[in-house]
């Protein structure tokens, strides 16, 4: 009985140390939203995949993959280091990005 205490006890450790480094790499709270991403970009093979609408994010391999991305769907890209001023008709957009994961970047409103 002590050993399977102990062994899920560990999983659970195993699980939330997960969790957390997920959140923190993401600067999310909720660390289901960054994993949600990497789910979304992994299995999706694309390039770019919106995360979540409120607020708006999106998760990419490179800013350039973003930009990209956002000008084929008819935006204006302007870069301010790691802003991103998005411009369509009347709509306006800042994003800006970070470092997530080591490998790809979240970009956020």
């Amino acid at each position: 009985m002590s050993k399977k205490i102990i062994i899920g006890g560990s999983v659970l450790i195993v699980i939330a140390v997960c969790l957390g480094s997920i959140s923190y790499s993401s600067k999310i709270a909720n660390p289901f939203v960054g994993l949600k991403g990497l789910v979304q970009i992994s299995i999706s093979g694309e390039k770019v995949e919106k995360i979540s609408d409120k607020p708006l994010r999106y998760i990419s391999k490179s800013s350039e993959d973003f930009i990209n991305h956002m000008e084929s769907e008819g935006y204006t890209v302007e870069q301010f280091g790691r802003g991103f001023q998005l411009q369509k008709g009347n709509e306006s957009k800042l994003l800006v990005s970070e470092g997530f994961m080591g490998m790809y970047e979240i970009f956020s409103e």
